[in-house]
């Protein structure tokens, strides 16, 4: 890795949004402008989304322009590209989108990115893997990290973003990349399944061994943490990254150096906004309450007896605060359009974070001893809402599979209570990964789709 100059401690927004403004004198005006027309299209998708219409090719639009409009000031190319989503409304039929592409063997047909391709695409993967099917065509795409010092010189290329210099952030582009390499890297199925049968990446031992080496040598040994490095008036500064550091600590099963720090610093950023901490807009949010309890149970077993009894805490106010703000009575989700690219996927990470505290399923209650009697009518209710959505769409998909066994329809056995019986089921053997097609809503294994 290259050497760096200087590192600050961290590095804010404000210095993101000046550079930005060095780059363009217009752009807050111009971003606003888009932001509102993009939130727009945005309703319009939801609207899709609530008569179970599943727009695979305008979603994958969306999220282009999306990114376009947060993490680049290239107004003509957004231009162009909210144009054709328009237009996209019209198509009836986008269902080539769930088909492997013949040119590049990706499945991010509307994608020209890499980082969005390859997204696309690592889900896609996943249920191959599951079906045991190689891919049709060879995954020429892959070519940028195809080889150990392509990967290399590829990743220190999105490591620092030079915002005034380029127009351009590259913190989605990098927490993507790292994601899907992880993914292919420390999942065992994926990567026994992509050895055997994906041509266009060498992932061998040393291939694994190298981008684990690139990822511990970013990490902050101050903090702990990940995230995107910044250049900016002659200096590196270093910029902590919740998403970055969930999904490094969730792929790698907690299997990361420093702890301590790592602990530390996630129970001193409670108050701060994301992506340094966990707040988004000074409120708790189900997608940064889902990390931070992910963080938690990694961490758990590195933890003080006085830092569980303090993360055991703020996970009670997280969860108290999911089931009486973000939930509404009937089960579904209040959507927050700044935060979700899809109204299914702002109900997969309110059911994720339900999960990943075990509220549905007693075993996973690593931080308490309560017993939540109301949580079987509560998940009656989430599961009848997930099941008014698309069946096919990939975030309802797995959202059900998360929510587990509807205990509200299985009769309770003669003289046994309901919490048992929930313990009872809970214990049965669950699908390892959902099936579903490849779709432009892919938060299964994607950067955090913000």
């Amino acid at each position: 890795m290259s050497s760096v100059l200087h590192l600050a401690n961290t590095v804010d927004g404000c210095v993101i949004e000046r550079d930005f403004t060095r780059y363009d004198r217009a752009y807050h005006d111009k971003v606003q402008r888009y932001n509102d027309h993009l939130g727009v299209m945005a309703a319009i998708l939801r609207r899709f989304s609530e008569y179970s219409r599943t727009m695979l090719a305008s979603q994958q639009l969306y999220i282009y322009a999306k990114w376009l409009a947060r993490y680049t000031a290239y107004w003509p190319r957004l231009d162009d590209l909210v144009e054709k989503l328009e237009s996209s409304f019209d198509e009836t039929d986008q269902s080539y989108v769930a088909r492997q592409s013949e040119i590049d063997g990706s499945w991010g047909w509307q994608y020209t990115e890499f980082h969005h391709k390859f997204d696309a695409t690592i889900v896609r993967l996943h249920e191959l893997a599951s079906e045991k099917r190689a891919p049709r065509y060879p995954l020429h795409f892959l070519e940028p990290v195809s080889t150990i010092p392509k990967m290399q010189a590829y990743l220190e290329s999105l490591l620092i973003s030079d915002v005034a210099a380029t127009g351009r952030n590259q913190r989605d582009e990098l927490g993507s990349v790292l994601c899907c390499l992880a993914q292919l890297c420390f999942k065992p199925r994926l990567r026994n399944f992509a050895r055997e049968n994906v041509q266009g990446i060498g992932l061998d031992d040393a291939y694994i061994a190298a981008f684990t080496d690139f990822l511990d040598d970013i990490q902050n040994p101050e903090t702990g943490y990940w995230g995107p490095w910044y250049s900016s008036d002659g200096d590196i500064h270093r910029f902590d990254d919740l998403s970055y550091t969930f999904h490094i600590v969730s792929y790698r099963k907690g299997n990361v150096r420093q702890w301590p720090h790592i602990i530390r610093t996630t129970l001193d950023r409670r108050d701060a906004e994301y992506p340094l901490g966990w707040l988004s807009r000074g409120q708790f949010n189900n997608h940064n309450n889902y990390d931070v309890a992910k963080l938690f149970r990694h961490g758990w077993p590195h933890m003080t007896p006085t830092e569980q009894d303090f993360a055991s805490g703020q996970l009670d106010k997280m969860l108290n605060w999911c089931l009486k703000h973000s939930m509404r009575r009937d089960g579904s989700f209040v959507f927050d359009g700044q935060f979700y690219n899809s109204l299914e996927s702002c109900h997969y990470f309110g059911v994720s974070f339900l999960d990943e505290v075990g509220y549905f399923r007693p075993r996973k209650r690593f931080w308490t001893a309560q017993t939540f009697p109301e949580a079987v009518k509560t998940q009656h209710r989430v599961i009848s809402r997930l099941n008014e959505f698309c069946a096919d769409n990939p975030s309802i998909i797995a959202a059900k599979w998360k929510a587990g066994t509807d205990l509200h329809l299985v009769a309770t056995p003669s003289g046994v209570p309901e919490t048992k019986t929930a313990m009872i089921l809970d214990r049965r053997d669950m699908p390892r990964w959902p099936r579903f097609p490849a779709s432009a809503d892919t938060l299964a294994g994607s950067f955090k789709n913000d």
